[in-house]
């Protein structure tokens, strides 16, 4: 009697090609994947954008005349300083409570920097020309934009 075994199994090739398959739609996934995100940062951007834009125009409207960037940051009429990067830093609230117009406050005061801004979670405000414009501008996803309000920017 002999016995007739047979080896049962995949071959190096079989398992090869699955594994370069599976690489493959890896890699499908990975750069859709970063196109949906980049997509997402800069909607965000464009989103905050809006948001920053509507409350410099509030301050504008009850104000007459743009913010600072301290005055925003802080939503203060008194407040002086240049700001030092990100939201209230390097801002000084001066002289007697003078709160900007309850319309025109920043949710949160992180989301406005004096620097270029590099990330979807802040915008870069600046004021032109002592009050008559403002430039917001985002950078997200490989893209970047700026928003005039006013004149004189």
């Amino acid at each position: 009697m002999s016995n007739n075994i047979k080896s049962r199994g995949f071959t190096i090739v079989e398992l090869l090609i699955v594994i370069v398959v599976i690489a493959i739609l890896a890699t499908i996934s990975i750069v859709a994947y970063n196109g949906i995100q980049n997509r997402g940062k800069i909607s965000a951007a464009k989103s905050l954008t809006g948001q920053i834009a509507k409350k410099a125009e509030a301050w504008n409207t009850v104000q007459t005349g743009y913010p600072t960037y301290c005055n925003f940051a802080l939503n203060h009429t008194n407040a002086t300083g240049s700001g030092s990067g990100v939201g209230t830093a390097g801002c000084t609230a001066n002289g007697t409570p003078a709160l900007g117009p309850q319309e025109a406050k920043i949710d949160n005061p992180n989301s406005i920097r004096t620097t270029t801004a590099v990330d979807q979670n802040a915008v870069q405000y600046t004021q032109c020309n002592s009050g008559t414009g403002a430039r917001i501008s985002w950078v997200a996803g490989g893209e970047s934009d700026n928003t005039t309000l006013g004149t004189g920017c």
